[in-house]
């Protein structure tokens, strides 16, 4: 018998309190104890992300489903938009905008990097105006952590109108984020990474500038539109603990559960210990000869490249073998690249537990490393 670990950076392991909630009998989504949870929920969420007493909405659906509502109630018909990308979801962003028939700019960094601020307002004011700017805040792909508080005040320095949406999918709950102290208009996440939740929920965070920026072009008809990824008929809904179409129940009773644990332990304090978690996890994989992937680390993913000579599709085939999921590297990063997180239920034992499986995987593949010693830095790490 092998027992199965999840520590990729989402999907991840679920508490047992939400697995409970989970299990309980579904309730009808126009009860009464539906209206008094999802009302509880939303305010909860706001707290988690910062930004109490605004409005953030629920839509049952992956991040993606997230990132199109937010986009559709935004962007105007065939807007400008900058996207700014350094690795397979900042990509992801552009490819929806031209999909919906919005003119994009790109803006490039090389995988692995960051942006720098600078570069970003030279195109900013080269190739202006925009009605809007996506870029990602923690890049799962890469494990990079993108300065957005730097982005965005560059943004108001040399387009004051753009507004700037985030993808924060990984980084809300694993990293610093304050859409409101630093200006963001849209911040978008998803319940299967740090908020401990399966997959099946996204959130959509739309600050004042950008309500008023909706609701102007609502009046104008000068949004695309959607039936279904409608944030404004949700917003109407959702102020009176209801949604636009039948929501995912369960979900949101299991969500309910994670967001308590996670306020009960303070956000700040979150943050520290994900960060604490990653950064011994990266120590581990360097004490074995993996090197780190990004220059400015996400605490949401430890990516780690191999030594020459070790392919990151045996590493993970072998941790596999033992019942370890972990992240592969995607795209031009796949042959080289390992990205394991403890973003989710998990503690410093899973970080020592994963350290020592990589060893094992390192051994098997006929690397010298020597007994405990990508554990012992992770300890290290941990006691520091």
């Amino acid at each position: 018998m092998i027992k199965q670990r999840l520590l990729a950076p989402g999907p991840v392991e679920v508490p047992p309190a939400v697995l409970e909630a989970l299990a309980r009998p579904v309730v009808h989504h126009r009860s009464p104890a539906f209206v008094e949870l999802f009302l509880a929920v939303r305010r909860r969420l706001a707290e988690v992300m910062l930004v109490p007493g605004e409005e953030v909405l629920v839509v049952t659906g992956s991040g993606t489903a997230g990132f199109e509502a937010s986009l559709l109630a935004a962007v105007p018909a065939g807007g400008r938009v900058l996207s700014l990308h350094a690795g397979k979801f900042g990509e992801r962003w552009a490819a929806m905008a031209r999909r919906f028939g919005l003119r994009v700019v790109e803006l490039s960094a090389p995988w692995g990097s960051t942006f720098d601020p600078d570069r970003v307002r030279d195109e900013l004011r080269r190739s202006g105006p925009f009605d809007a700017i996506t870029t990602t805040h923690s890049e799962t792909s890469t494990g990079v952590l993108h300065d957005v508080e730097a982005i965005a005040s560059v943004a108001r320095e040399a387009a004051p109108d753009a507004l700037l949406l985030v993808d924060a999918v990984t980084s809300l709950a694993a990293a610093e984020l304050r859409p409101r102290a630093w200006g963001l208009d849209v911040v978008v996440s998803g319940s299967q990474k740090g908020l401990m939740v399966p997959p099946g929920l996204a959130f959509a965070y739309l600050s004042e500038r950008a309500w008023q920026r909706s609701d102007a072009l609502a009046s104008e008809g000068a949004l695309i539109g959607s039936y279904y990824l409608d944030l404004r008929k949700e917003r109407a809904r959702q102020r009176e603990g209801q949604t636009a179409a039948t929501p995912a129940v369960s979900l949101v009773a299991g969500l309910d559960v994670a967001l308590r644990l996670l306020l009960e332990e303070g956000v700040d304090a979150v943050w520290r210990r994900r960060e604490a978690l990653n950064e011994a996890l990266l120590a581990s994989g360097e004490a074995v000869g993996l090197a780190r992937y990004a220059v400015r680390p996400s605490p949401a993913v430890a990516a780690l490249t191999t030594p020459n000579g070790i392919a990151a599709p045996d590493v993970i085939r072998r941790l596999a073998a033992v019942g370890i999921r972990i992240g592969a590297g995607q795209d031009e990063a796949k042959p080289r690249l390992l990205r394991p997180s403890v973003l989710g239920w998990a503690d410093r034992f899973d970080v020592v537990t994963l350290a020592a499986a990589l060893e094992d995987a390192l051994r098997d593949l006929g690397r010298d490393v020597a007994f405990g010693a990508a554990t012992a830095a992770a300890l290290r790490s941990l006691a520091s």
